[in-house]
């Protein structure tokens, strides 16, 4: 992943509410996959390994944010523990162990939690975070892309 894509999640997540946290963290999730599938394809098993790792990471986070008061927890936890043993598996065999299928899934789990966050109006999971507007500002020379921020509180 790079520092932009980086930079852009963060920003991201200072700006969402409980339920575009989890769409952040399934995105984060497929990046560092994809980027270790490129890693593997390029012979680079350090960099594969460190992906892995750092989706594990990402997928821990969602696994511990459960709540088992509710029933779907307890399918989401067999889905995300499905998807943590064919990372371990990719990782100890230095070699792609259903990653599509764990992509696929959390590519459905994104969409899914994509349409519940758009009826999430519970704000925003950070307080006292910079309000982030995009837009165009126009030089002598060139159109630039900036972002303006404003503190709220």
């Amino acid at each position: 992943m790079t520092k932009e894509q980086i930079n852009e999640f963060a920003m991201r997540v200072t700006q969402t509410n409980r339920t575009g946290l989890v769409v952040v963290l399934y995105e984060i999730i497929d990046n560092y996959i994809e980027s270790a599938l490129e890693a593997l394809n390029n012979g680079d098993m350090e960099s594969f390994s460190f992906n892995i790792k750092k989706s594990r990471q990402f997928l821990s986070q969602l696994s511990s944010s459960l709540d088992f008061h509710y029933k779907i927890s307890f399918e989401l936890m067999n889905l995300y523990m499905y998807a943590n043993d064919c990372l371990i598996r990719s990782e100890v065999k230095r070699q792609d162990v259903n990653l599509a299928s764990v992509r696929d899934m959390m590519n459905k789990l994104h969409a899914a939690f994509e349409e519940v966050s758009k009826t999430d109006d519970s704000g925003k999971v950070m307080r006292n975070t910079q309000e982030v507007y995009e837009g165009l500002t126009y030089g002598r020379d060139a159109r630039n892309n900036v972002n303006v921020t404003g503190r709220t509180y």
